[in-house]
């Protein structure tokens, strides 16, 4: 009986002393969560933006395609026509899908095997809209998308817009000082909640695209010029033959890059950027508000102010009615019909080759545009 008494008592015992090291007064190990880094948005955009491809300062921009190029190769490039509804169905190029340009993204991911085609070719009436699109989608991988040189203005003689905005308007205002740059600062702030960025791209690509403002006039320009820091993106030559009241001269291929000059851009004034017809400059737009900038395109470009001038001074780039192809057109809701167009051209089955003609290499250092 002694015995089971002290059996009983040694397992009472070994049990208090397991649950007593178990107990509350030992030190528990607490789950510490690491406080999530703080993603500069801006800084991982460019840096993606620069390392694949740095596309702004490439010698592939500005990516546009002439009229005659597209017409010869209907069969082999998809177009895609930004115009509105109503001036699509008034009249398009054979084959061209009438696509919204806030749409553009959604639709391409969803209906063009990109791959598949030799080129896709976006249109407009300008140019401006199609090449500032053009910018974002090469931005994002498409690599094959061209801006019709011109726009329909070059397909077309009816309601041309580039016969009715060329102008001398101010030619007699341009001035051949130096004007500075301003000191080095950051890039906007920017916020999508997105951490790659690539991801960070597409948010600002589809935002972007939303906007309708991204053009402004001349006559609006220089209503008030000293509220603007406007930006001739010419060679230094051709900014000394003549430009605006002071506009700051930017390289095209060289200058937008943070290691040159990027950050001279101000991020609490709207920007305007010129080039000779306003479809270069248009892509840099696209560029600089994917960056968050407050950017715009002036209207026609160097053509809406000193249009003689850009043949007096031998820059170059001036819109004239040789640029002019009376193409022919299709009507109605369908990309394609088999009827003849409105011009008094009919549709080849096959378009006669285009001529290659090799670019001076003063050109392709200007851009082309």
């Amino acid at each position: 009986m002694r015995n089971k008494i002290y059996s009983l008592s040694l397992m009472f015992s070994l049990i208090l002393l397991l649950g007593t090291s178990c107990s509350s007064d030992q030190p528990k190990k607490k789950l510490v969560e690491e406080p999530k880094k703080e993603i500069k948005e801006n800084q991982a955009l460019i840096q993606f933006l620069e390392q694949s491809g740095n596309f702004i300062n490439s010698h592939r921009i500005p990516t546009l395609i002439s009229a005659d190029e597209v017409y010869a190769n209907l069969k082999k490039y998809y177009v895609i026509d930004l115009r509105s509804h109503s001036a699509y169905v008034n009249g398009h190029i054979d084959g061209a899908v009438n696509v919204a340009k806030a749409d553009l993204i959604s639709y391409m991911k969803k209906n063009v095997a990109a791959g598949t085609y030799e080129k896709i070719v976006l249109v407009c009436y300008s140019s401006q809209n199609a090449s500032f699109a053009s910018m974002l989608l090469q931005l994002l991988g498409y690599k094959n998308v061209y801006s019709m040189k011109w726009g329909m203005s070059s397909w077309d003689v009816n309601n041309n817009k580039w016969l009715n905005a060329i102008s001398d308007k101010y030619a007699s205002k341009l001035e051949t000082k130096d004007n500075p740059k301003l000191p080095k600062s950051s890039l906007p702030e920017i916020k999508t909640g997105k951490t790659l960025g690539y991801d960070i791209l597409e948010e600002r690509a589809k935002e972007v695209l939303k906007k309708s403002d991204f053009i402004i006039k001349i006559d609006k320009l220089m209503q008030n010029p000293s509220d603007y820091y406007i930006i001739n993106y010419w060679p230094e030559y051709n900014y000394q033959k003549g430009h605006l009241p002071g506009a700051v001269q930017y390289t095209p291929k060289q200058s937008l890059s943070r290691d040159a000059d990027l950050l001279t851009l101000p991020k609490d004034k709207k920007i305007v950027v010129y080039c000779y017809t306003g479809q270069h400059a248009a892509m840099v737009v696209a560029y600089l508000q994917v960056l968050g900038y407050d950017a715009y395109t002036l209207a026609y470009g160097a053509n809406s102010f000193m249009h003689s001038k850009l043949t007096s001074l031998k820059i170059g780039h001036a819109f004239t009615r040789k640029e002019i192809k009376n193409y022919p057109l299709v009507q109605g809701e369908l990309p394609s019909l088999k009827t003849e167009g409105t011009t008094n051209n009919s549709i080849e089955e096959e378009p006669a080759p285009v001529p290659v003609i090799k670019k001076k290499k003063v050109e392709e250092e200007e851009g082309g545009c």
